[in-house]
């Protein structure tokens, strides 16, 4: 149905229903008779090519930088793909892209800046050296206090899941959003609405985009 392939990426704290709704929106533009794929970062390679290397969970103080540098690799392989899709005309949903990588990742590095600015300003930069910009981001307003309300899934690193660490990824998120960092277009969702309310809303903007 669709010949121009789209980019769209879901992005959220943990808790905030990212997977889930990543998965009703692709069901759904299938349904439709779009072509759509569903990915997600990290990919689910990226275990079996990196964490080998770490026999347990690597600490942010020593190791950190080295685990952002393969989150970064990992998007460098993700990329490829990502483009083959598109030039095939396909949507590809994506479950967590550079934004991520901006407000998780950034947590640790907003510590060597003197103000908001000068890090926003280097990590945009940083983060562009690895990065497609999507048609369309959808996120979902789900801050640290919501978290705890939610149960937790699997979590690779369970250091990227806890709730003093997640307000302040929340607040990058919000810097990020505020000044369209990393996006043609977005869509904020608020993350107190039930997964049917939020798939509606993110269908919406999704069908609006496609029929431009």
């Amino acid at each position: 149905m669709n010949e121009k392939g789209r980019f769209i990426v879901v992005e959220g704290i943990d808790r905030s229903g990212k997977s889930t709704l990543s998965r009703g929106v692709t069901d759904l533009l299938r349904k439709l008779g779009y072509n759509a794929i569903l990915t997600s970062e990290p990919t689910p390679d990226f275990d079996s090519k990196f964490s080998s290397l770490y026999k347990e969970e690597p600490s942010p103080e020593n190791e950190f930088s080295i685990l952002t540098s393969l989150f970064l690799r990992d998007r460098q392989i993700h990329n490829s793909f990502i483009k083959e899709q598109l030039s095939e005309g396909k949507i590809v949903i994506c479950d967590r892209y550079s934004l991520s990588t901006f407000a998780y990742q950034g947590v640790f590095f907003r510590k060597f800046f003197k103000d908001d600015e000068s890090f926003f300003q280097w990590m945009s930069t940083f983060m562009k050296m690895f990065h497609m910009d999507p048609d369309l981001t959808v996120f979902i307003d789900f801050n640290s206090k919501m978290f705890a309300s939610r149960k937790s899934g699997e979590k690779r690193y369970s250091l990227f899941e806890k709730e003093q660490y997640l307000s302040e990824v929340y607040k990058i998120y919000r810097i990020c959003v505020d000044r369209n960092a990393l996006s043609s277009k977005y869509l904020i969702i608020p993350g107190d609405l039930d997964p049917e309310s939020m798939r509606k809303k993110a269908m919406e903007s999704i069908l609006d985009l496609l029929r431009q």
